[in-house]
């Protein structure tokens, strides 16, 4: 087998050049979507994405989920709220608790964001067949789960 630290190189430039493939694909729909809510980037559009999973976050959730610390998690939200995505509601039980909920703004903006991702991975995808798409999935979804130790107790670190 090949020398591992090679095999790691190799896949930080292919996943930089991936990226920047799946940039170019949803370019220029979504930068002109991002555009008509001030600039809204693909990092806030998955906060937005995952807060409509639900029925919102509280902002320490957020920070969890985002793997942030509570001030940044509060920036994050900020900007969210400035450009119409999201809306502060304070806790029925806890007024010291705040959800973040998506505004209707937001579905419209995620769905269309969703679209244009699906289209950008169609494109990019078009290099593999069915059976190495299937196969590359299971690969990303097996390491996306996977989560070191010393990670694990940096993300609890950072959210405490």
């Amino acid at each position: 087998m090949k020398d591992r630290s090679l095999l790691l190189e190799r896949l930080i430039m292919a996943q930089s050049s991936l990226r920047r493939r799946f940039i170019d694909a949803a370019s220029p729909t979504l930068q002109s979507e991002f555009a008509e809510w001030g600039g809204t980037t693909v990092h806030q559009m998955e906060v937005v994405r995952r807060l409509l999973l639900g029925d919102g976050m509280s902002m320490r959730e957020v920070a969890e989920a985002e793997g942030i610390g509570l001030s940044g998690a509060t920036q994050l939200i900020d900007r969210l709220e400035r450009q119409g995505l999201v809306t502060r509601v304070r806790d029925a039980r806890d007024r010291r608790v705040q959800h973040v909920v998506p505004t209707e703004h937001a579905k419209d903006l995620a769905a269309r964001f969703k679209a244009g991702m699906r289209r950008a991975s169609a494109q990019v995808c078009t290099a593999l067949n069915d059976e190495e798409l299937q196969t590359y999935v299971d690969l990303t979804e097996r390491i996306a789960a996977t989560v070191p130790e010393d990670l694990g107790e940096h993300m609890r670190r950072a959210t405490a």
